[in-house]
């Protein structure tokens, strides 16, 4: 199943339990990586400082234990907290961050009940209700899965620490007691509806995202199919027409060389005639593919340009490297050895390229190079076909392939 479709597919389904299919929630978890890291390092390094601060809530309610809680808070909360966060800011544990916060929720709220367990102050218990801003705190930061762990636990330790003062059934222990559980409750419902409503976010934006790719692709192909010619995958004149006039501008600007070969099938038309147009296709397929084998260079274009006739734009090529390559194509094409059956001058396939070369000045334009090319390819249909003609515009080159 594709990514797109997974993604529909949990879109309609839902996602109850905070899990995506595990390809998406491996994708979740990389994609949101580094956003959560710079959340719970921000997080982490305030809760030091407002950790500290519960030092003022410790002198009140159970000043008997500040120094105890002065050596917890800051001597082991503190740099506990602070090496978690180094570790993973250095290691790549995406998950292990999530639980990071956990842990961090853990230490806090275990320094609150040993002080509260430690102290003989009468505020002792009522010392607990920081736990209260422990979870608050936590659950702003965690995801729900962890933070669900990390209440229960707490809880637990809060039931334990009552137990243990001999307050549970006082109006005091269960004060605190549901206060604790109604903060549990909605916090973890807020943690819960924070989440789900992110991770709809995140599928509605890879879902999107899949959309528009496919849009992008499908505009690609569209595009590709206009500028293409479909029987040969070549392409074609309004391609071939757009690239000529930006290898013209190019070699304008630089004074250097183009050159165009104009390619004719010899007697194609007796050909299609004869053998009928399913074969005349065949036919002009395979000669694109001969011809296309014979342009290495990068910066040239082979596209058909009309009917039985192709061209080939050549950037920064001389005259003379034009004719070579022409005199390439024509044997390329005869050695191929398509029979004809009714060519008055070959047994076989053959064709005839005009070529012509010029350095791009004002007084030029693209038409006078397809003009030289037109013309040079007219006098190799004169001069007997299967050859390479040059413009007469230049040196007076006539190449007779070689047989």
């Amino acid at each position: 199943m594709d990514r797109s479709t997974l993604v529909t597919e949990t879109l309609n389904h839902g996602f109850a339990g905070l899990r995506f299919p595990a390809p998406i929630e491996a994708r979740f978890i990389q994609d949101s990586a580094s956003q959560r890291l710079l959340l719970i390092q921000i997080s982490g390094i305030a809760s030091v400082v407002f950790f500290a601060g519960v030092l003022a809530a410790d002198l009140f309610m159970i000043p008997d234990q500040i120094s105890l809680a002065l050596a917890l808070r800051v001597g082991v909360y503190a740099p506990t907290c602070l090496a978690g966060l180094w570790l993973l800011s250095r290691f790549d544990w995406p998950r292990l961050r999530e639980w990071g916060a956990t842990g961090a929720g853990l230490l806090a709220a275990a320094i609150s009940i040993v002080l509260s367990l430690s102290s003989h102050s009468p505020q002792a218990l009522a010392h607990l209700v920081i736990l209260n801003m422990v979870v608050i705190y936590a659950t702003m930061i965690g995801r729900f899965w962890p933070m669900l762990v990390m209440c229960v636990l707490i809880a637990a330790g809060h039931m334990a620490a009552v137990l243990i003062k001999g307050e549970l059934l006082s109006s005091l222990g269960m004060a605190t007691t549901l206060l604790l559980l109604s903060t549990m409750v909605f916090t973890l419902y807020g943690n819960y509806a924070l989440e789900h409503s992110d991770r709809k976010v995140y599928l509605l934006d890879q879902r999107e995202g899949a959309l528009q790719a496919e849009l992008a692709q499908t505009n690609d192909t569209l595009a590709r199919s206009v500028r293409t010619d479909p029987l040969t995958g070549l392409p074609n004149r309004r391609h071939f027409d757009d690239f000529m006039g930006q290898v013209w501008a190019h070699s304008q600007a630089q004074s250097t060389s183009m050159a165009l070969l104009l390619i004719d099938i010899d007697h194609f038309k007796r050909y299609n005639d004869l053998k009928g147009h399913p074969a005349g296709d065949r036919c002009l397929h395979d000669v694109a593919e001969t011809l296309g084998a014979c342009v290495r260079k990068s910066g040239d274009l082979l596209a058909r340009w009309g009917g039985e006739e192709f061209a080939v734009v050549m950037s920064n090529t001389s005259l003379e490297s034009a004719t070579v390559t022409a005199q390439r194509m024509v044997e390329a094409v005869r050695a191929r050895a398509i029979p004809h059956g009714a060519s008055p001058s070959n047994t076989v396939l053959t064709v005839s390229i005009g070529v012509a070369a010029l350095t791009p000045a004002i007084s030029h334009t693209p038409e006078n190079l397809i003009e030289q090319a037109d013309a040079a390819l007219y006098l190799a249909k004169v001069n007997g076909r299967d050859r390479a003609q040059v413009s007469q515009g230049q040196p007076p080159t006539s190449i007779k392939a070689r047989a």
